[in-house]
């Protein structure tokens, strides 16, 4: 069965999760560009440590970037906030 949205659970909107999620993306990948550069240009104990960065990071990265601000997605305590009862009968009445 729908449940229906609240507004508090709506959270980020989609432009700003995508552009979110796009800069650290992007911030991963230009990391791993350095990495398999640096691997080119050093040799022994380093070259390991880069060579194993440029092979895991596109993993982390996804992984980041997917679940970055997922906190905000789950709601953990919803409040109802009922909405105003006006009595209209007088003026339906036509009594001033």
């Amino acid at each position: 069965m729908n449940q229906p949205h609240v507004v508090t659970s709506v959270g980020e909107a989609p432009d700003h999760e995508r552009r979110r999620r796009m800069v650290i993306y992007t911030i991963s990948m230009l990391t791993r560009f350095a990495c398999v550069a640096l691997v080119v240009f050093t040799s022994g104990v380093w070259q390991w440590i880069f060579a194993i960065g440029a092979i895991f990071l596109p993993y982390f990265a996804v992984v980041v970037a997917n679940n970055a601000g997922g906190e905000s997605k789950s709601v953990t305590q919803l409040n109802r906030i009922e909405p105003l009862a006006i009595d209209l009968s007088d003026h339906l009445k036509g009594k001033p």
